[in-house]
């Protein structure tokens, strides 16, 4: 029995180790060499550990003793850290489900607060809706008032149908709420003038929910690459990084409106990042046919059919995705302890903010001034665009310093929270071994694309004229031959 204490401390951090080596391992986080140091000083301190366990010594057994204690909590600590990456990762990433809110609602004014108080009620819809969703809708109706047979009626748009609903033409409306976002810059305190009866949340794979992109603009634009094999730490790709304003979960279906190509040629560690103006008059491929509506627009009917839209315009492959929620902006660059942006103009923002023209440290709620504003700019939301480039800019440039290690956690909360994107957990692992196997600097570049405002209908709100901006064909081109231009460069 005397023998047991004197083992017990080698036999934990044994057990300790092999955890820490088992998720090391399952991670694929660490390159090959790296994982052999690991290896190599989590035997040394073992064999110590055994080494003094056995000495006759009281002070060597004692030394030996605390050393073991130490080196039992930084593997305890590091083994939870590391299971929290991983989890991390598998919330985020290979994403491939959406969430559609499909709602019931009444003017503010209507007594009815559920279903249950709609018996006899005149039911409107959008045509353009899932069927299946408003199916499952309408029988739940009928179902909670006694399977009466119900009064619908179709409408050609949402717009229309929201006008149906406020002139008394309807009484209740059914709907996606991805529309709220587009109903609002229709109609004034259209939130605040009605009321949800009901909601219901439907969950569906992405790849089915959005046709192919038949007929598309470009000759060269593909119809659907997404699912296309890439090696992430060999070939050149695109990532669209996909700017959404949503309260629920991270994956319901919402207006997009920021719209960033990230290219990535890891052979010359270059990042060329090309945003979009949000309200970029273009064809939506599989959706709107012939018509033109905003790009922000092309974000409700999918994350895919707003990938397919910026091939269609620029020609080329989009691989992947990443949603961000902009609301969570404020938490993530506080979570890195700020960021440093250097700004192109002097202008000033709400909450009292100021920029200056060159560098801003920027907290998130700055941060989210400074990606949002648009007015009193020359060239308004050009200038916005820029803004939100430099935003993320800083963000990378403080992902990749050594600020992330102040507050490791704080920063995976937030992403677990505010981020979503299509690339799998193994390949994500397999950057970030190879990143760490050539941790050489990356360059990021920048461009931006303008155009000629107007004021046009769009096809998922006709019968209004919206501010729209037609494209600068020049400056697509351009930016096209930017992004082949990266994507094709070698190491010199």
């Amino acid at each position: 029995m005397k023998n047991i204490p004197k083992w017990a401390q080698p036999i934990i951090q044994a057990a300790i180790s092999l955890l820490l080596l088992v998720l090391l391992v399952s991670s694929g986080f660490l390159p090959m060499k790296y994982l052999g140091i690991a290896v190599v000083l989590v035997l040394l301190f073992l064999l110590i550990s055994f080494l003094t366990a056995r000495s006759d010594r009281i002070a060597t057994r004692s030394l030996g003793a605390v050393l073991a204690v130490v080196v039992c909590i930084i593997l305890i600590v590091a083994s939870v850290f590391l299971h929290q990456v991983m989890n991390t990762l598998n919330q985020v990433s290979g994403t491939e489900t959406q969430i559609d809110n499909i709602v019931v609602i009444v003017n503010e004014s209507d007594p009815a607060q559920a279903i249950q108080d709609t018996s006899g009620y005149a039911f409107g819809y959008f045509e353009g809706q899932d069927e299946e969703y408003l199916e499952e809708t309408l029988s739940e109706i009928s179902s909670l008032n006694g399977d009466a047979d119900l009064s619908v009626t179709p409408y050609e748009s949402s717009l229309v149908l929201a006008n149906a609903l406020l002139s008394g033409e309807v009484d209740a409306m059914i709907y996606n709420m991805a529309y709220t976002a587009l109903l609002e810059d229709a109609i004034a305190d259209f939130t605040t003038i009605t009321r949800i009866i009901s909601e219901k949340q439907f969950e569906s794979p992405v790849h089915t929910v959005i046709k192919d992109a038949e007929g598309a603009d470009a000759p060269d634009a593909p119809n659907a690459s997404v699912d296309k094999e890439i090696s992430y730490t060999e070939d050149s790709y695109n990532i669209l990084i996909s700017g959404i304003d949503v309260s629920g979960p991270i994956n319901t279906t919402s207006r997009s409106d920021v719209n960033i190509i990230m290219t990535v040629n890891p052979r010359t560690h270059t990042i060329q990042l090309t945003t979009t103006p949000r309200d970029y008059f273009v064809k939506i491929p599989g959706v709107s046919g012939n018509q033109r509506d905003k790009l922000t627009h092309a974000g409700v009917y999918g994350v895919h059919s707003s990938m397919r839209t910026l091939q269609n315009l620029y020609g080329i492959e989009i691989q992947d995705y990443i949603r961000i929620n902009f609301d969570s902006l404020v938490q993530l660059v506080d979570a890195l302890g700020g960021i440093d942006v250097n700004s192109e103009v002097e202008f000033d923002s709400g909450g009292d903010n100021h920029f200056v023209k060159g560098i801003n440290h920027l907290n998130g709620e700055q941060a989210l001034y400074f990606s949002r504003t648009r007015s009193g700019f020359a060239d308004g939301d050009n200038q916005r665009g820029r803004n939100q480039m430099l935003v993320l800019t800083g963000i990378i440039d403080k992902l990749q310093s050594p600020a992330l290690l102040k507050n490791p956690t704080g920063v995976l909360d937030v992403v677990s929270r505010s981020m979503q994107t299509s690339v799998s957990s193994s390949n994500i692992s397999k950057v970030i071994a190879w990143q760490l196997d050539n941790p050489k600097g990356w360059t990021i570049n920048r461009q931006s694309v303008t155009g000629t405002d107007d004021h046009q209908e769009t096809f998922s709100m006709p019968g209004t004229e919206f501010y729209v901006m037609w494209p600068d064909e020049q400056d697509v081109k351009n930016a096209r031959d930017t992004i082949r231009q990266v994507m094709k460069e070698e190491p010199q």
